[in-house]
């Protein structure tokens, strides 16, 4: 008979194998090419938001209840290490992806992206003005300290 944990997947894993797909789309040559970098981006968000919320979650289970047993079998201190590996394979993956398949497309249709060592004085001095200009009057320093830490979702 099958042990539960036999029967489900690591949930953090399953949400990386998901973003996996999502990749997956950005190298879809059938896709539109704009749409194809959205893909690309929405991996980026969930990898940020993944982080935040679900390996934050395994950082705190793994300190608060290190020898809790997760629905896959695992402790949060295996998961965070099989989580470790999976998403530094993912992000390697994504700026294949982004280097080699996204970059020369977007090139051959005259969308290039700089380095800002690549920049004319011009586009630096258009940059400055538009972060005084645009960026700065709206940004609002928030002070962080042990009983203001930063936000968690």
């Amino acid at each position: 008979m099958s042990q539960p944990q036999d029967l489900l997947l690591n949930r953090e894993l399953g949400l990386i194998e998901f973003n996996r797909r999502v990749l997956a789309q950005a190298e879809d040559p059938d896709l539109p090419l704009l749409e194809r970098l959205k893909f690309l981006c929405i991996v980026s968000s969930n990898l940020d938001e993944f982080f935040e919320v679900r390996v934050a979650w395994l950082q705190d289970a793994a300190h608060a209840t290190p020898d809790r047993i997760l629905a896959d079998g695992s402790t949060p201190e295996q998961a965070l290490a099989k989580v470790s590996r999976a998403s530094h394979q993912l992000v390697r993956e994504q700026y294949a992806v982004m280097s080699e398949v996204l970059f020369p497309a977007l090139r051959e249709q005259g969308i290039v992206f700089l380095r800002r060592s690549e920049w004319t004085e011009q586009q630096q001095e258009w940059v400055k003005n538009y972060f005084f200009r645009e960026l700065m009057p709206i940004l609002t320093p928030i002070g962080l300290d042990p009983s203001h830490p930063s936000p968690r979702y």
